[in-house]
């Protein structure tokens, strides 16, 4: 019976404090959506290529200074 009557005490403590403290409402913070993804006039492009190439790629923009980004769209608009 010991048992039962702590927690008798126990839940009626918390009882106490509930009717005693005042409401703490959580805040909510409300960021805005960026638009900027929707707006931008590029679209993402994924390919696989030799590792020996991408390694090729990276030094060279090291070299240049340039990101891999960079140098895909030198190329491509070279190609085409």
């Amino acid at each position: 019976m010991a048992k039962s009557t702590d927690y008798a005490n126990k839940l009626q403590g918390f009882a106490d404090r509930v009717k005693t403290e005042p409401v703490q409402l959580p805040v909510q913070k409300v960021t805005p959506v960026q638009a900027a993804a929707e707006t931008r006039e590029e679209q993402q492009l994924n390919v696989w290529i030799p590792k020996g190439l991408m390694k090729r790629l990276k030094v060279k923009g090291i070299e240049t200074d340039q990101s891999l980004k960079e140098m895909v769209i030198e190329a491509l608009s070279r190609f085409l």
